[in-house]
């Protein structure tokens, strides 16, 4: 998420995201009021402390910016998230809910296997879902860019190895969906964003979740 304020008589773009996608997206970074260059190798230590954040299961987002001479028109707005300088990350706590384990415990007892499917860094959804006991082994959870390497064919053949799915994407949840599928199961999807909707489509139960606002 980007957008554009005004500071003084300069434009400032702030930028926040998961901390990969970030990174992706700097060439500097500031530390002490002070940009710095060599990024590639501060990354290390930025990595460092994003997995130890991760492992604590807190989500943890970074922040970027960049300094306009102008106000970006629409188009320019486009290209804005690029050549960024990396300002640090924050941590948040966001716990499951008390009722989350007991509803997952119950889903044991009748025989339905729960999968989580999430944006979360692989570290905190591995801590998340050991604690909700969807989870025993790391090698358990995959993420969205190791099911880029996996065909249609093979994630439906081990789809049953996986309990946990992080930094995944639209796409990602209905492969996931119709591997399910193709195994002879009945696929229940629970989501509450819009880019939950093509899983729930394809799901056998579709349960679209969150509160109505007029």
């Amino acid at each position: 998420m980007t957008t554009v304020n005004k500071v003084g008589d300069k434009y400032i773009a702030y930028t926040k995201g998961g901390v990969d996608e970030i990174l992706a997206r700097c060439v500097s970074y500031e530390e002490n009021g002070e940009i710095k260059q060599d990024l590639e190798e501060y990354k290390k230590e930025i990595y460092k402390q994003n997995e130890e954040m991760a492992g604590d299961a807190l989500r943890v987002l970074a922040s970027a910016y960049k300094v306009l001479d102008k106000k970006p028109t629409d188009e320019e707005m486009k290209n804005m998230e690029s050549r960024l300088t990396f300002i640090g990350m924050c941590a948040m706590m966001d716990p499951p809910r008390p009722e989350v384990k007991l509803a997952i415990d119950k889903c044991k007892s009748a025989g339905i296997k729960t999968v989580m499917i999430t944006g979360d860094h692989k570290a905190t959804a591995i801590a998340i879902a050991k604690e909700l006991g969807i989870l025993e082994n790391e090698e358990e959870a995959i993420t969205g860019s190791d099911l880029e390497k996996i065909s249609d064919e093979e994630l439906t053949k081990n789809v049953r190895k996986y309990s946990v799915y992080a930094r995944v994407s639209p796409e990602h949840k209905v492969r996931i969906v119709k591997a399910w599928k193709a195994n002879g199961e009945v696929v229940a999807m629970t989501g509450d964003g819009v880019n939950d909707a093509p899983a729930l489509k394809t799901a056998d139960i579709g349960c679209a979740m969150g509160k109505v606002r007029n």
